[in-house]
């Protein structure tokens, strides 16, 4: 990835307004202002608002995964890996923001072709992930389901990604805490 200071400030502030806004509610016009620079500037790092979008979540997925390997480096409970990973989303809720992904996926359809496998990916590495904790959690006596991991998995990344799509919606950040501590205590 590129390290240019304006590329970078450009992304984040694309970033913030997608999660913010969506990516059908912000334009370049709204980049260039924010940051200060001219439109031009942007399509020279952007040639396209699929370009960025591209970028954008390759950048938020890396992040993720350097996020789930801290995670793993410095944690060594199910439990408490699964409360740490709940953590990212609740950063994300205290920033009064949806997680990126979450917001292009409730955006699917509008969304181009050539995004759609990072889309599927990010899903795809969390549930992985989730289903690696969820399984040594229940051979270590740490958790307790039915089912299997995997679906566990499953379950757990989408009332994670609905809690804060309806924590936003109905501006309650209390409403995702309390579905954070349901879904903790129904595992353990």
């Amino acid at each position: 990835m590129n390290t240019n200071p304006t590329r970078d400030l450009i992304l984040d502030s694309a970033q913030a307004l997608a999660q913010t806004r969506g990516f059908n509610g912000f334009s370049y016009a709204d980049i260039a202002a924010e940051i200060g620079i001219r439109k031009a500037s942007i399509h020279h790092h952007f040639p396209t608002k699929h370009d960025l979008e591209t970028e954008l979540l390759e950048r938020y997925r890396a992040g993720f995964i350097a996020e789930l390997k801290s995670i793993e480096s410095s944690v060594s409970g199910s439990v408490e890996r699964l409360q740490r990973y709940a953590q990212l989303y609740t950063n994300t809720l205290n920033s009064h923001c949806i997680c990126l992904a979450g917001m292009m996926a409730s955006d699917v359809g509008a969304l181009p072709e050539q995004l759609k496998p990072s889309l599927v990916a990010f899903f795809k590495e969390h549930v992985e992930w989730l289903t690696k904790v969820m399984t040594a959690g229940k051979s270590a006596g740490e958790l307790n389901f039915t089912g299997s991991a995997q679906a566990q998995a499953n379950a757990f990344l989408a009332a994670l990604q609905g809690g804060l799509l309806m924590a936003n919606a109905m501006g309650d950040e209390a409403v995702f805490k309390k579905l954070k501590q349901t879904l903790l205590a129904q595992l353990k």
